[in-house]
């Protein structure tokens, strides 16, 4: 393997982590602010992720300008630190760089308060963050500041809030549970999430739809290239997988919680248990699809 391929594969699994982070930065806090609105009292158990995923992506930062440097510059990556100045300050990377710093340090700062001002500098941070990453990717092949980006951080913030939510929910279900033991709370709670998911799905694919469509003219109308459509076609699987699950939880397992929610009783655990064994699977079926979806970036999409 060359140091360059190296580089890349690095780069890739760097660009995995940041996927993740910054949908549970994401989830965490739709979460937070869906346990605020409906009443549920296990507001403390996601105080903190937010913080804490903004604050690794600000520390991801520099080792991703370090990688990109050995890219850009074509040399072994422990030569890399003398470029790493020009390509920050020489460079259109550098820029959507320091664009996307920004949006994880104003996130990192603001995420840390509970009140309103916080949300909102905080939900700024994350989708400054999400702008940086789209000027440096595919969609800013035809330019800066065009429609196509502003699309593709439409596509970023609605995937992290719809996989941030699922993955979220999914592993702090069993402390929700510990914490609040009002059952038409707990639904809720669970229904809430169920409804962001949806309305983020449905941005999904239609920014989705309009990412295919631009990527696969390719800049010059070039031919779509075999491994980008390959790597498509399995993420596209893996969307169909998670919607099926999170249908059938929202379809038919969330009715029957409502249905039993002013129960004491072992038949609504029972139900939430399999709620919950749902969700675990589909918040599996996330991740992956944020994996894919940091290949896809790393792989592109025509001959140009």
């Amino acid at each position: 393997m060359s140091g360059t391929s190296l580089t890349i594969d690095l780069q890739t699994g760097l660009v995995v982590v940041q996927n993740i982070l910054f949908a549970i930065a994401a989830g965490a806090l739709a979460c937070d602010m869906l346990a605020r609105h409906t009443g549920t009292s296990a507001l403390a158990m996601f105080k903190g992720w937010c913080f804490v995923c903004a604050c690794m992506l600000v520390a991801c930062a520099p080792l991703y300008l370090w990688l990109q440097a050995a890219v850009m510059s074509d040399v072994p990556l422990f030569e890399a630190f003398s470029q790493v100045l020009a390509v920050l300050t020489e460079s259109h990377y550098g820029m959507t760089w320091l664009v996307g710093l920004l949006g994880a340090v104003l996130a990192a700062l603001a995420s840390r308060g509970g009140n309103l001002t916080g949300t909102v500098i905080t939900v700024a941070g994350l989708v400054i963050w999400a702008a940086g990453k789209a000027a440096a990717s595919h969609a800013a092949d035809t330019g800066d500041a065009t429609p196509r980006e502003v699309v593709h951080i439409l596509h970023l913030c609605a995937t992290a809030l719809w996989a941030g939510s699922v993955i979220v929910t999914a592993a702090t279900q069993r402390g929700l549970i510990r914490r609040e033991t009002d059952p038409v709370a707990i639904t809720r709670f669970l229904t809430g999430v169920s409804h962001l998911a949806a309305i983020s799905l449905v941005v999904v694919l239609l920014t989705g739809i309009s990412n295919v469509w631009w990527d696969t003219r390719g800049v010059h109308g070039q031919p779509m290239m075999l491994p980008w459509g390959q790597i498509l076609s399995i993420k596209l699987v893996c969307v169909v997988l998670a919607i099926l699950l999170g249908g059938w939880n929202r379809m038919v397992v969330l009715p029957d919680l409502h249905t039993h929610s002013r129960m004491q009783g072992t038949t609504f655990d029972a139900i939430l248990s399999r709620f919950g064994r749902l969700l675990s699977v589909e918040a599996v079926v996330m991740l992956v699809i944020l994996t894919i979806a940091a290949i896809l970036g790393h792989t592109s999409p025509s001959a140009s």
